[in-house]
Formats: structure tokens, C-alpha cells, sequence
């Protein structure tokens, strides 16, 4: 028994030794394989084009030269460059160096053709590698009927050899450059000769490729914006899948970390528009892909990744889908493996405006989290996307982010309060900027600025920082908009029943007393739906085709919604029923339609707060208490407030005009006066305040608080374009013999694209 018991304790540490070994080996082949993977991508990354001349939306006329200059650049040495001109190879330019060399520099003289064109310069380097330079759109306008080209003259050159040279008689040269006559120019010298003819590309010329060679293609060339369709070929359909993982881990030991190579790169790609369909075919000549990325990119705008395909099984391949957006784009595709990525011809197609689109239409910005530094208890911000006019955070003038053990609580509000839509920048870079101040007790402090960029990578939805001197908060990007296609983030599944029967109606006093007071007043939306709750998780609303909030819970049937505006336009309500999960959504529910009436044009200013410092009275200096009223108006819609007993006692401190004003109406502090009917009128606005401590001797109150705005306006598109949401802010300080004062009030003016309350602005 001992004997057999000893056997297999030595069988067990000879099994874990091997496992051990085997454990180790593979740990180091994983190593290795990192290593080299690593070592490829940056072997056979691609060369780096820029178009340095012309710029981005260049006009010309049509036959005049326009020179394309651009610069190639690779720790590779790179062999040649390549002028495409709407989807044509049109010019050839190779290193004249016995070893070539990076940087590369290039200079192709471009005939202009009639209308928008756009072209790109691709550069290959000694392994055969292609980068290229991002779509550049250029327009040929009419020009003279006949167009010449300045020559330098060589050493020992007549206008004899140069009009040989470019087929043209001497005597045309002579008429031409009157004073030159038939003797050697100097070296350098401009001659004026008549520009020859454009010169059509090569057949069958086409762009290189990484692998082995491919017999040249037949096809004809990628259809310009209004040219006839391109025919496809009867061969199926590459379809979609989802960007597929780099290996992890080891190969099998058979394969010992095989060489890794960039795919072959796809040639001669070719597209078309029909029926608001986008079909693109070009010639897989890759072995080693792990998928496609279909890539676009508006004229002069930044590139974007439409979606990924799985591996074509070689020859012509093609993929069909819903355009992503209108006006003109540039297409293209690359062949992704582990060591690399490669990439064809640019197309260029042109979108009809009329077609639905499936590429997001803006970006949704959400604040989720705060942390603040510092003893506060609430705080606030004004953020500004893309340098334009700041919106707050919250949007509310008189909410605020509770602040609980450096925390704020962001994540419990409404949805529709913390996130902002954007338009997505051409540049693809999101620029963020504003300020953050928070109280603490009744001290109000400014906890310092931020500014940040996220590129179109982070628009995923991750959690990203925003952070000051004094806090972080966390926010996340997100692209939005757009019909069903390849870029929706949920897809639509048609198992999931709509909601319907959308109902909009007044929001019910006391339901959401927090929301009693808001102006303009929300209004309530319900719908019914008769699906099951246990597959979805919330309703989407959308406004107008953007979103605008939603439910927190399944069993919803209602919920509160801030008005879209309060008249002018027409409001469109949608609702979906989505499973976040999953990714899919029902389909949209029947649209609840109406047409606001008519906007009423007026001005509303509202007086906030007085602040009083260096309060006097005969007997007392400093801080004195006052026995104030005052009178305020604008134009002339005034109220008057007498007598000591209307008024408490004021001294040095900041008070808010809705407290220190006794009467009936709580709106005393608010003016709404109209302004002309007629668009074209101009306007004027005064706004004053004066203020009186009242004494016991007849005639003897002493003034104080004297301010006045005044406005003038030409008209009312310039007094909106002017005041923007509203604005708010503090007059300059009023000296007096009884008080120093400053006044805060804003001014907003109706109609309103906004519906917000005013944001900060500078003093007035």
C-alpha cells in the first residue's frame, strides 16, 4: 500500500510539473506573440498623407492648371504618390532618388474640370503599404476660353525648342512674349505658352496592393455625383457584423507564431445612390482580413466609421445600405487584419437631400456625477459646447446640485435636466468649456473654470472627466439621431408592440409639486400599451424626431414634459417602447401632431435682488437700518410701493425682490410689455428703479437706488439675436447718500427659441 500510495504522489508532481512547464511555454509564446503582433502594426502602419495646397472648397477656372501639393511622411521609405480625381487615378509622381526616402514631397499640376470635384493623394512606401490623404472638395467655375501656362526656361532654351516642345508654332510663342526674340534665354525665364490639352489616365491603370498580384481589373471607374449607375455584379452581399476582438492568447504551437501581414488592400471601388441606397463593389484581394470598415466623410470633414462587414471571400464583393446622410460624401474601405489595415479608392456620391438618413444627426451630452472640494452644500455651472453661448447646469435658475459629503447629486434628476443635444462637429472634436460656483450657507463662491475636448472616438457613451480647480464632474458623449440603418445604437424589433393613443394635457396641481411653478408650465404626457413589461425596461420619448427624456420604470403610462415652446411651429410627439439590454426598441408609436399659435412679441424683465452696501442715515453711518420703498418700472408699466409698514427694514446685505415685496400679487417683480406687431419696428426698452428711506419729517426722504437700462433694439429679430435665451445680470454700482446699491434682473425676449430661463451673462 505504502509502495502504490508512493507511485502516485510521484505520477501528481510529474503531471503538475508538465502542466507547469506547458503553463510557462504558453505564457512566453503569448509574450512573443504580443511582441511581434505589436512590432507588424507598427512595421506595416501606413504612410501619413496631407494635402497642403489646394485648400478645402478651392475654386478655379475650369481648364486653368491648379497645383495639388501634398506630403507623405513613414519610417518606410516611400516609392510614389498617386493624384485620384472623383474616383480616377489621374497622375503618378515616383521617388527620382536611388534610395527613396520619407518625407515625401509631391506636386501635381491638375487640369480643372467643370463643377464640384474631389480628389486625395495616396502615397505607397517600399513594403507596398497604402496610406492616403482625407477627401478634398474643389469647384471649376467658367473661365476664359483659352488658358496658358507660365514656363521657366531651361539654360541655352529659345522660344524655338520650347514651342517644340509644347506643339505649338514659334511664331504663336512670339506674339505671345512680345521682346524675346529667337536668341538663348536666360535660365528661368516665364514664357507664356497655350495650355495642351487634358490627358486621359491610362487604361485599366489601377492602385497597388499589398499580396499577391492581381490581374487588372475591367471595370470602369467609381460614378462621379449625377453620372448613370454603376451595375453590380451577381454575387452575394457581404454582411454586417460587430467589430471583431484581436486575437488573445497563444496560436496553437503547430503555427509558431506565423508572420503577421496587413491584408491585401481592396482596388477598384465603385458606387452608387439608388433609392436612397448606398451600394458599394470594389475587388477583395485579401487572404488574412478579419473584417471590412466602411468608412465616410463629408468634403472637408472629419472621417467616420459607417460599420464593419465580415471577411469577403475574394473577386468582387459589394454591401448595400441606407444612405447615412444627405449632400455630398466620400466613400471608402479598408481591409482590417491583426497586422494592419488597408485602404481602397476614395468614391464620391452624392445623397439626395430628400433621403432619410441613419448617421446620428447630434450628440447628447449628460452630466452623471459630481465631486466638489470644500465645505458646500449646493453648487451650480454654465457649460458651452463649441464656444457657443453657455447654458446652465441645472437648467433651472433656481435649482441647484444638492451637495452631500463632496458629492453631487446628479444621477436622481430627470433625464431631460442633465443632458444637452449638440450638433456634431465637422472637425470631429467636441470643445467644452464654462465655470462651476457653489454655496455654502449663504456664501457664494466660485469653484474655478474648465475646459476640455473629446474626439469622435470617446462619443461612445463611457464616463469621462471634467474636471477644475475645486471639483470633477463626470460626463459622457453619445451620438444620437438618425433613422434606423447601420449606425442606430438600438434596433428595432417588430415582436415589441408600440405604445399609441399619445395624449397631451395640462400637468394636474399638486402631482409633482416641484414642478407647480415652473413658466412656462409643464404639460403631462400619457400613452397606453399593451405589451410585456418583462421585456423592456423604459419608454423613449421623442420631440420633434429628437429625444426628449423618458421613464424611468416599465410600468409607466405618464410622464411630465417641459413644453416644447409656447407657440410658433408645430410639436411632434413619438414614443418607443426600448429593453436598454438588448439594444432593440419597439417601433415608433403613431406621432401625436399639433401647430402652436401664433408667438405674441413682448419683453419680460424680472427684478431679482438688491444689494446694498454702505447703508447711511443722518444719525447712523456703516450699516444703518433704511425705512425704504421704492418705485419700479419699465417704460410705462410701473408699481409703487409706500409707507414703512409695506417695506421691512433694509440694511447692508442681499435681498430678493420676491421677499421684501408685501402685497397680493407675488409677481409685482415681473414686467411683461409688449412690443410692436410689425417685425421691422425698432424698439426701445427702459428699465429703472428708485428707491426712498422714508423719514418722519414731511418731504424729507432721502433717495437712494437710482438705475437705469436703456435698450434699443431696430428690430425684433436684432433684439433676439442680442438677448439671445435672456440674459441676467448686475448693474453697476449706484452711489447715493443714503446706500450704495447694485440691482439683478433679467431680461428676456418673446417669441423665444429657448424656453430655458436666462442664462449668465456679463454686467450691462
Amino acid at each position: 500500500m505504502k509502495k502504490n500510495r508512493g507511485c502516485g504522489r510521484w505520477i501528481a508532481i510529474a503531471v503538475f510539473s508538465l502542466v507547469a512547464l506547458f503553463s510557462v511555454a504558453l505564457c512566453a509564446l503569448a509574450l512573443v506573440y504580443t511582441r511581434q503582433r505589436d512590432e507588424a502594426r507598427a512595421k506595416f502602419a501606413p504612410p501619413t498623407v496631407f494635402v497642403t495646397e489646394p485648400v478645402a472648397g478651392a475654386s478655379a477656372p475650369v481648364g486653368s492648371y491648379l497645383g495639388v501639393a501634398a506630403t507623405a511622411t513613414d519610417s518606410t521609405p516611400i516609392t510614389h504618390a498617386q493624384l485620384w480625381v472623383n474616383g480616377q487615378l489621374v497622375d503618378t509622381q515616383g521617388c527620382d532618388q536611388p534610395e527613396c526616402s520619407s518625407p515625401f514631397y509631391v506636386h501635381f499640376d491638375l487640369q480643372v474640370a467643370d463643377g464640384p470635384q474631389m480628389l486625395f493623394v495616396r502615397a505607397v512606401n517600399t513594403l507596398g503599404v497604402i496610406g492616403q490623404s482625407m477627401p478634398i472638395g474643389i469647384v471649376g467655375e467658367p473661365g476664359p476660353d483659352e488658358v496658358f501656362l507660365a514656363v521657366p526656361a531651361d539654360p541655352g532654351e529659345t522660344l524655338v525648342d520650347i514651342a517644340t516642345a509644347y506643339e505649338t508654332e514659334p511664331e504663336a510663342l512670339e506674339e505671345l512674349n512680345p521682346g524675346l526674340g529667337d536668341q538663348e534665354l536666360p535660365e528661368g525665364t516665364l514664357v507664356t505658352v497655350p495650355a495642351p490639352p487634358p490627358v486621359a489616365p491610362p487604361p485599366g491603370q489601377d492602385e497597388p496592393s499589398v499580396g499577391p498580384a492581381i490581374p487588372p481589373s475591367t471595370s470602369s471607374p467609381a460614378t462621379p455625383p449625377g453620372s448613370a449607375p454603376v451595375p453590380m455584379p451577381s454575387v452575394p452581399p457581404l454582411t454586417l457584423i460587430d467589430p471583431l476582438p484581436l486575437p488573445v492568447g497563444p496560436p496553437p504551437l503547430a503555427a509558431v507564431l506565423p508572420p503577421f501581414q496587413p491584408p491585401a488592400a481592396p482596388n477598384n471601388l465603385q458606387g452608387q445612390v439608388e433609392d436612397c441606397m448606398v451600394r458599394l463593389r470594389w475587388k477583395d484581394n485579401a487572404h488574412n482580413e478579419l473584417r471590412y470598415e466602411i468608412w465616410m466623410a463629408a468634403l472637408s470633414g472629419a472621417s467616420r466609421l459607417v460599420d464593419s462587414l465580415k471577411p469577403a471571400p475574394g473577386g468582387a464583393v459589394w454591401v448595400e445600405f441606407p444612405a447615412p446622410r444627405t449632400g455630398a460624401l466620400s466613400f471608402w474601405v479598408e481591409a482590417v487584419s491583426v497586422g494592419g489595415s488597408q485602404p481602397s479608392n476614395i468614391v464620391w456620391l452624392e445623397i439626395d437631400p430628400a433621403c432619410p438618413t441613419s448617421a446620428p444627426t447630434h450628440l447628447e451630452v449628460e452630466a452623471r456625477d459630481m465631486m466638489v472640494r470644500g465645505e458646500y452644500d449646493r453648487a451650480y455651472c454654465y457649460m458651452s459646447f463649441e464656444r457657443a453661448p453657455e447654458q446652465r447646469l441645472p437648467r433651472d435658475d433656481s435649482a441647484f446640485i444638492e451637495v452631500l459629503g463632496g458629492r453631487g447629486d446628479i444621477a436622481t434628476w430627470a433625464s431631460g435636466s442633465k443632458k444637452y443635444a449638440v450638433p456634431i462637429p465637422d472637425d470631429g472634436a467636441l470643445d467644452l468649456e464654462g465655470e462651476c460656483w457653489g454655496w455654502s450657507g449663504d456664501m457664494l463662491d466660485k469653484l474655478g473654470s474648465f475646459m476640455d475636448t473629446t474626439i469622435s472616438s470617446q462619443w461612445d457613451g463611457t464616463r469621462l472627466p471634467l474636471r477644475g480647480d475645486g471639483y470633477e464632474i463626470g460626463y459622457a458623449v453619445r451620438e444620437q439621431g438618425g433613422e434606423s440603418g447601420l449606425t442606430t445604437y438600438e434596433y428595432e424589433d417588430p415582436s415589441i408592440p408600440p405604445p399609441y393613443d399619445l395624449q397631451e394635457e395640462p400637468l394636474p396641481p399638486g402631482r409633482w409639486p416641484w414642478l407647480d411653478d415652473r413658466e412656462p408650465p409643464w404639460r403631462l404626457l400619457r400613452w397606453k400599451w399593451d405589451g410585456d413589461e418583462s421585456k423592456i425596461d423604459h419608454f423613449d420619448i421623442l420631440l420633434n424626431g429628437a429625444p426628449h427624456g423618458g421613464t424611468w420604470h416599465p410600468d409607466e403610462r405618464e410622464v411630465p414634459v417641459p413644453p416644447p415652446r409656447q407657440c410658433d411651429g408645430r410639436v411632434r410627439w413619438e414614443m418607443s417602447a426600448n429593453n436598454t439590454a438588448q439594444d432593440v426598441r419597439s417601433p415608433f408609436s403613431a406621432p401625436l401632431e399639433y401647430d402652436l399659435p401664433k408667438c405674441q412679441s413682448y419683453v419680460r424683465v424680472t427684478f431679482k435682488e438688491i444689494r446694498l452696501e454702505d447703508t447711511r442715515d443722518q444719525l447712523h453711518y456703516g450699516c444703518a437700518k433704511l425705512q425704504p420703498y421704492f418705485r419700479l418700472s419699465v417704460n410705462d408699466v410701473s408699481e409703487k410701493f409706500w409707507g414703512p409698514n409695506l417695506f421691512p427694514p433694509m440694511k447692508c446685505g442681499t435681498y430678493n425682490f420676491p421677499d421684501i415685496i408685501y402685497g397680493d400679487d407675488p409677481l409685482d417683480h415681473v414686467f411683461t410689455v409688449p412690443l410692436s406687431t410689425d417685425p421691422n419696428a425698432p424698439h426701445d426698452v427702459w428699465v429703472r428703479t428708485r428707491f426712498w428711506d422714508y423719514d418722519c419729517w414731511p418731504d424729507s426722504d432721502d433717495p437712494f437706488g437710482n438705475h437705469t437700462h436703456h435698450m434699443i433694439w431696430p428690430n425684433l429679430k436684432h433684439a433676439q439675436d442680442v438677448v439671445g435665451c435672456g440674459y441676467c445680470g448686475w448693474s453697476e454700482m449706484a452711489r447715493a447718500g443714503t446706500a450704495d446699491t447694485e440691482i439683478r434682473y433679467c431680461i428676456e425676449v418673446f417669441p423665444n427659441p429657448c424656453y430655458q430661463v436666462p442664462t449668465k451673462m456679463p454686467r450691462f
